[in-house]
């Protein structure tokens, strides 16, 4: 016996020899084997479509027995949407809890996405829907494998709140306190320091970090700024070039003024640290170079016996 089922339609064939439903085989005998065989194939056929009707009928019972067993096992929740964000380098992280600061401006309420999850399985959350704000008072749970209830809403430390903190300033060094000669190499270097600031925030612990990365400098001579990814640092011997030394094409003082950039990142309650775009600019007190001309003579003079001798008495002298 075979059974042939396509497209839902079923059909039984039973392949029988003529010979095998009649003794002889002649006119009469094949006709009397085809209708044994025509009616054994309706009748098994008949029950087949039976027994499929039967099957079929039972499938909603168990489907809804499935489905009432996970319902029974189902638990939904709110989860912070921002939460699941990809780290990476902290970029994500910080647009969502920028968007959720801009949409959720109610206190208390928190930018969130529907989930659920199965009592035997509480370690994987399934999403579902579109994020939306919260209200104040519905409980939002981060991770129900740990049992984590309510969660206050995320801090975030933006650009401006970065530019609005008190960093220190860079101070600006000189090998010689500002005192140079013309066309010489007068050297200026900046003091490099990192710098953390605790506060809190939304209840929650938050460090702020400030990096520096940039010092700009301006020679108060009317050249163009000298931008330099490092502070620079004192000369070896006199004239000696540096990156961030600069020759003066004529006398006089000059002011000298200098900004450095800083690049910022926070932490919550000791997380990994978050980057914030951008950079806040510092600018330094300014302090003055004081370019001289050189002068050179040939003189006879003995200072201890003339002192007002040429050069005796103070090596600089006004023209």
């Amino acid at each position: 016996m075979k059974i042939l089922v396509s497209l839902g339609m079923m059909a039984l064939l039973v392949p029988m020899s003529v010979g095998s439903a009649v003794a002889d085989d002649g006119p009469s005998g094949r006709l009397r084997g085809q209708g044994v065989e025509a009616t054994v194939q309706e009748t098994q056929s008949k029950r087949v479509e039976q027994i499929v009707n039967d099957f079929m009928e039972s499938v909603p019972d168990e489907l809804e027995r499935t489905r009432t067993v996970v319902e029974r096992d189902r638990v939904d929740i709110l989860t912070p949407y921002c939460l699941g964000m990809d780290e990476g380098d902290g970029n994500g992280y910080l647009d969502c809890f920028q968007m959720e600061r801009e949409l959720c401006a109610e206190v208390g309420s928190q930018y969130v996405i529907r989930a659920f999850y199965l009592n035997s399985e509480p370690g994987i959350a399934h999403r579902y829907g579109a994020p939306f704000c919260s209200e104040p008072s519905e409980p939002v749970v981060a991770d129900p494998a740990e049992g984590e209830s309510e969660v206050p809403p995320m801090p975030v430390v933006t650009l401006e709140d970065f530019r609005r903190l008190d960093i220190s300033p860079s101070q600006i060094e000189s090998d010689s306190g500002g005192f140079g000669l013309i066309r010489a190499n007068t050297n200026f270097y900046a003091t490099e320091e990192s710098q953390t600031l605790n506060t809190t925030m939304l209840g929650q612990g938050v460090a702020i970090q400030a990096v520096p990365v940039r010092w700009t400098w301006d020679y108060g001579d009317g050249s163009e700024p000298l931008s330099n990814p490092y502070p620079g640092g004192p000369q070896r011997e006199f004239n000696q070039e540096t990156t961030t030394g600069h020759a003066y094409q004529d006398t006089g003082e000059f002011p000298v003024s200098l900004t450095t950039s800083y690049r910022g990142q926070f932490s919550v309650n000791g997380g990994p640290w978050i980057a914030i775009p951008g950079v806040a600019e510092v600018p330094s007190e300014p302090v003055s170079a004081d370019i001289w001309r050189s002068k050179s003579k040939n003189v006879a003079e003995n200072c201890v016996e003339n002192p007002d001798g040429w050069a005796c008495g103070d090596p600089f002298v006004e023209d």
